[in-house]
């Protein structure tokens, strides 16, 4: 059985900025990495793995 839990926050406006700042990062990487899962199935390739796209966004640059 899963629970699901509701919680509000009311961060203040430093914490909304760094909440910001990161769900931006974390668009960028997830962004990236659909990017490199549409290459490899336009050119027929297999979809890669976790670790192998983690070390493609990270590493690649």
């Amino acid at each position: 059985m899963k629970a699901r839990f509701k919680y509000r926050i009311y961060p203040t406006p430093g914490q909304k900025y760094q909440l910001a700042k990161l769900f931006g990062c974390v668009r960028v990487v997830w962004n990236d990495s659909l990017a490199c899962c549409q290459e490899k199935y336009k050119s027929g390739e297999k979809k890669p793995t976790y670790l192998r796209t983690t070390k493609t966004v990270y590493y690649s640059s």
